[in-house]
């Protein structure tokens, strides 16, 4: 079942770290610059965004193209 997370979250771009590094927390998701799908940078159940460019579980998410992803922070509408 895929759910768009834009129906329940408001989400506003965060920069990244000095190095590049994504940042990470329960609040930030990623958005997949390939597909627009959004994918939590914690995410404890399986997730994936459509392309394939990002796919979590357990607590983690795995990015293939980190260049490709935009870092958001997610607050309740």
């Amino acid at each position: 079942m895929k759910l768009d997370m834009r129906k329940i979250y408001r989400f506003d771009a965060v920069p990244r770290a000095a190095d590049g590094a994504l940042p990470k927390g329960g609040d930030i998701y990623y958005e997949c610059g390939s597909c627009k799908d959004i994918v939590s940078s914690v995410s404890h159940i399986k997730a994936a965004c459509s392309c394939g460019n990002l796919g979590g579980g357990g607590g983690t998410v795995a990015v293939k193209s980190p260049e490709q992803v935009t870092p958001l922070r997610g607050k309740l509408k």
